[in-house]
């Protein structure tokens, strides 16, 4: 009895065992070829199908991709490269091998530019083809391993990549599992670049609504006349230019979370609107008299003093009050140096894999150095300059003297570098005074603006701030974005 029971069992691991091994697929309409190819192929502990037409090659191929296709050029009445391209668009990561009896140098030049990992020529140079399994083998080996460093570096739970071991982010990491499986509505505060966003979307994985989706909305980003589109969507004809309907994010959130990031820059006739979508869970599109309920939970952020923006009377009390469910407050960078050595090296394990470069490390003069420089802009700061560090990086470790003379310094990044350059003595005014700060401010912003044609990404990089403070700067100027990349002042 007992052999009875374990023969499933030892044919199963046999069946396991055998599709371990790599399959080689052999496509040609010679006999003798395929019995060649088949001969050795099974000699070298590799598992062979042969097919000898195309109609055979496309079922086989429904059936398992094999490691390797090995091609004849001249496929019966078929053009191989041909084939190769159609395969190519159908099994892209299929290592295919032209094989020809021609020896033309122009052939398999033609394929490998289709997309042929290599060409052999017939009778079969059994030693290239050994060459090139091993190749293909040492390949699948080094892609494996990628895939284990890239999902240890970058995991896919938001918690996890907050990265620190300081009280500071173990406390931020200990709420958000707290809060996180309620339906708590929650304001996230602290400085630009401390990965508010990050924080949201790790909410929304630890809630019951992971399965649904998660919807940010960059406040300070969206146009004045298009916010309560945005957010509650339009219908057909509800302005100019509204040629269909509209879901609004609000709507696109159900079941889900909605991040309004940036809330401190709300206009203040909106508030209201989302004051009662908070109370109530229902909203109307622009142009509708319909209500519609929606099933949302609202995560919101800023980097501003809500309370201080409540006294001026620039944000609603009672809207505050109803977003301040379950305050969580980001640490600045400066107020957990002790994380800078982690965050440092694992922004370089993420970039060198990224750009396929061999980082071992930061030496201790720099991490000496990084650690004590403020990070003004926080944890973006600190993962922007390890990335440019990557890119231009010639060595194995990174030493002191690859940090910028800002960081070395000590010193504050300035923000607009190139305007501070050029004034360097107090700007007059006619009458002989002084310009104001933000005449300053937004004069540096036009002038950004105009050298990239409108692109407040590019503006954003070349004045040293985030895009959000852009656009946020370009709502309070009034500065006009043209459609042909201009500035004007409305």
């Amino acid at each position: 009895m007992k052999q009875v029971t374990r023969l499933p069992e030892i044919s199963e691991v046999c069946k396991m065992a055998l599709l371990a091994k790599p399959l080689v697929l052999v496509a040609d309409d010679d006999p003798d070829v395929l019995r060649f190819m088949e001969f050795h192929l099974r000699a070298w502990d590799c598992r062979v199908s042969c097919v000898a037409d195309k109609g055979h090659l496309l079922a086989a191929l429904v059936h398992e991709t094999p490691k390797l296709l090995l091609l004849d050029l001249r496929f019966g009445a078929h053009d191989g490269v041909e084939l190769l391209t159609q395969l190519r668009a159908t099994h892209p990561g299929m290592a295919i091998v032209m094989m020809t009896a021609h020896g033309s140098i122009d052939n398999a030049v033609t394929a490998i530019k289709r997309g042929a990992y290599d060409y052999l020529t017939k009778p079969a140079d059994l030693h290239r083809l050994r060459v090139i399994l091993s190749h293909l083998e040492e390949k699948e080996g080094l892609n494996a391993q990628i895939k284990r460093l890239e999902q240890l570096v970058e995991s896919t739970d938001a918690t996890a990549r907050l990265w620190g071991e300081s009280t500071a982010l173990r406390q931020v990491r200990e709420l958000i599992a707290t809060v996180g499986p309620t339906d708590a509505t929650v304001l996230i505060l602290g400085e630009s670049g401390t990965g508010k966003e990050l924080a949201a979307r790790a909410l929304h994985e630890r809630s019951l609504r992971r399965a649904g989706p998660f919807v940010p909305v960059n406040m300070a980003a969206l146009p004045r006349e298009l916010v309560e589109s945005t957010l509650f969507g339009h219908e057909r004809g509800a302005f100019t230019g509204a040629d269909q309907p509209q879901l609004g994010c609000c709507e696109a959130a159900d079941r889900g979370t909605l991040f309004l990031d940036e809330i401190g820059e709300m206009d203040l006739g909106l508030q209201a609107k989302l004051l009662r979508f908070l109370q109530e869970r229902t909203l109307q599109r622009v142009g509708s008299s319909k209500p519609r309920s929606v099933d949302v939970r609202v995560v919101a952020a800023t980097n501003r003093d809500l309370v201080d923006c409540v006294h001026c009377g620039r944000f609603r009390e009672d809207l505050y009050y109803r977003l301040n469910v379950v305050p969580l407050t980001l640490p600045p960078l400066r107020n957990h140096r002790e994380d800078v050595t982690l965050l440092a090296g694992r922004f370089l394990q993420r970039f060198a894999l990224k750009y396929r470069k061999v980082m071992r490390g930061f030496t201790e003069e720099a991490l000496e150095v990084l650690t004590r420089y403020d990070w003004p802009g926080n944890v973006r700061q600190l993962e922007n300059l390890v990335e440019r560090l990557v890119i231009l990086s010639t060595a194995e470790v990174v030493g002191r003297e690859s940090l910028p003379a800002e960081v070395q310094t000590g010193g504050r990044v300035l923000a607009f570098p190139a305007l501070v350059a050029r004034t360097a003595e107090p700007v007059a005014e006619p009458d002989g005074g002084v310009k104001r700060m933000d005449q300053l401010e937004k004069q540096a912003i036009l002038g950004a603006l105009s050298s990239t044609r409108g692109n407040v990404r590019e503006a954003a990089r070349l004045l040293g701030c985030g895009q959000a403070t852009v656009y946020r700067k370009i709502k309070r100027y009034g500065i006009v974005l043209e459609d042909q990349g201009r500035t004007a002042i409305s």
